[in-house]
């Protein structure tokens, strides 16, 4: 298997591409080198999403709760069949 030592030489050297080959001339993929900016902003919005929804869910519980008369409530429901 052949390797490369030096990728700078190995990019930016001008080939014959009928006998060479062709040469990569830059980025392999678009947008290299903001992998970390785009981890770092998918995890502020992933904190950002959980403490939204955990908050709301909580304001939402504690409505929920001052309904409730009471821990027996369930033994008077009774149904007018």
């Amino acid at each position: 298997m052949a390797t490369l030592t030096n990728w700078v030489e190995h990019l930016t050297t001008d080939v014959d591409p009928a006998t060479d080959g062709i040469q990569v001339a830059g980025e392999i993929y678009p947008m290299v080198g903001t992998e970390g900016w785009l981890l770092l902003i998918g995890i502020i919005f992933w904190l950002a999403w959980h403490f939204a929804t955990g908050s709301g869910e909580a304001e939402e519980q504690s409505k929920l709760a001052k309904k409730s008369p009471g821990p027996n409530a369930h033994k008077s429901n009774i149904t007018e069949w």
